[in-house]
């Protein structure tokens, strides 16, 4: 999935894949801020980012772990945000096209 849709500059670790090792790689500075977030935190993009019950969202998982591992400025993105109106940008295979601005002189 983030092969089709991320916010540009994100970094994926899958969660089974959190050891203090992989981390140590992925976020060398534990005072790191560190923005998650999941499918829920979507909507527009239901082939990137299927909905999933509440309940089943990685963020509450990600956010003790991280903590767990020493990371302590860690972040939830919120609110739900709409792919094709976010100001966040995107990148994948399925990242909206937003119009370019032309300059005239």
């Amino acid at each position: 999935m983030f092969q089709r849709l991320h916010i540009r500059g994100a970094i994926n670790l899958s969660f089974p894949d959190f050891t203090a090792e992989t981390l140590a790689r992925t976020i060398p500075a534990k005072t790191t801020h560190v923005l998650i977030y999941c499918n829920n935190n979507f909507h527009g993009s239901p082939s990137a980012f299927p909905a999933k019950a509440l309940g089943a969202a990685l963020n509450i998982s990600t956010f003790v772990a991280l903590h767990t591992y020493g990371y302590d400025n860690v972040y939830e993105l919120g609110p739900l945000l709409e792919v094709a109106t976010t100001r966040l940008e995107l990148a994948g295979l399925e990242a909206p096209v937003r119009p370019t601005a032309v300059f005239r002189d």
